[in-house]
């Protein structure tokens, strides 16, 4: 299970156009996202001093409608190696099946989701991703003398 830092947060704007006009959108969604991207700037405030105004390059808003989707185009690009080995993508939730008898094992598959992560302009959190290993249970046969 991998973890993007900050992962809504921190999508450039930029690539994620990119990737919009890669998979062939109609330009007037791509015009439409592009609007909804741009334009838009932040202030802080602090002990009742206002902060210059600061244009934002960066994030998607997680809580629109549009946000986890666009998130999803984020990464539309990233694939496992191996054909045996699955990854799985809801929003900024990712997860990568490495299978018992596979041809390519986690490091392999990691390091390939590391060098996306760079080229992406995204950080991962390496505490928050996890390994499980899932083996079946041992099954214990038992005899049992019956006396008559």
């Amino acid at each position: 299970m991998i973890d993007f830092s900050k992962a809504f947060d921190t999508v450039d704007h930029v690539l994620l156009l990119n990737k919009l006009v890669q998979l062939d959108h109609p330009s007037y969604v791509i015009n439409w996202i592009c609007s909804f991207l741009s334009s838009r700037s932040q202030q802080c405030k602090v002990n009742g001093q206002l902060s210059n105004m600061a244009n934002i390059g960066l994030s998607i808003v997680q809580g629109s409608g549009i946000g986890p989707t666009l998130y999803i185009v984020m990464e539309s690009d990233l694939h496992v190696v191996s054909s045996i080995n699955e990854i799985i993508q809801f929003a900024d939730d990712t997860t990568i099946l490495v299978h018992e008898n596979t041809d390519i094992g986690l490091d392999v598959e990691f390091r390939q989701v590391s060098k996306w992560a760079d080229i992406n302009r995204l950080t991962l959190t390496t505490a928050k991703t996890k390994e499980i290993v899932f083996r079946p249970p041992i099954v214990k046969y038992f005899s049992y003398a019956t006396r008559y």
